[in-house]
């Protein structure tokens, strides 16, 4: 009876064995399918940081060249009498229609969210990351409108005070070869709106800088994010 009950038990323990075995390697396969799936998901997110840093670096250029132009017409208000209308034009032109238009790509981030893969990512600090880029991207993308709407402002001032000189287009995009057919007294509501934008759109550059230094960081623990696994 003894060896009967021991038979027993020994062939229940070894189906409880050959059970748990095979639950375990169907976990241990579906977390590395799941593992392949996330870095695949890091890799895609990692070709957008390399796009969003080639945009970046171009609006940084676009509104640091706008804030220059911006500065020029500040510093020689009292004096523009002494400088060219076709100069006064061309800084007007870049002070007040250099505007960008951000467009980021989040759906890779949103799959990896949403699908429960972003668990499966080990560096906390990289988790942090990403979920912090994407919601600096979305206050970036507000200043970037209040600028576009200071310069709507603006360009109505412009169109009505300059003619253009050449169909040349500057940076594929805008046009700056302008010349100034206003009157040299311009009013101080109109300074106000260009200190107003400039204001605006040194934050914004200050945005810029960081994301691209931040965003250099993420390309970096995503990297080795992918190496661990």
């Amino acid at each position: 009876m003894k060896k009967l009950a021991v038979k027993y038990l020994l062939e229940f323990l070894v189906i409880v064995i050959g059970v748990s075995i095979s639950f375990y390697a169907e976990r241990y396969n579906d977390s590395l399918d799941k593992i392949q799936l996330k870095n695949q998901s890091l890799n895609r997110i990692l070709e957008n940081l390399k796009g969003d840093n080639g945009d970046n670096r171009f609006n940084y250029k676009v509104h640091n060249e706008s804030l220059m132009s911006s500065e020029w017409i500040l510093t020689n208000r009292n004096n523009l009498s002494a400088y060219s209308r076709d100069t006064i034009g061309f800084h007007l032109s870049r002070a007040i229609n250099f505007i960008t238009y951000f467009v980021d790509n989040q759906e890779e981030y949103k799959t990896i969210q949403n699908s429960g893969y972003i668990e499966y990512i080990e560096n906390e600090s990289l988790v942090k990351g990403l979920q912090g880029k994407y919601v600096q991207h979305k206050f970036m993308k507000s200043l970037e409108e209040e600028i576009r709407s200071k310069a709507n402002v603006l360009a109505d001032f412009e169109f009505k005070n300059s003619k253009i000189n050449s169909d040349s287009l500057y940076m594929g995009s805008y046009l700056i070869y302008k010349t100034y057919i206003g009157d040299m007294e311009i009013t101080n509501e109109f300074y106000d709106r260009i200190i107003e934008k400039a204001s605006y759109q040194k934050i914004y550059l200050g945005l810029i800088k960081r994301r691209i230094q931040r965003d250099s960081i993420l390309e970096n623990e995503i990297n080795k994010e992918i190496l661990v696994n």
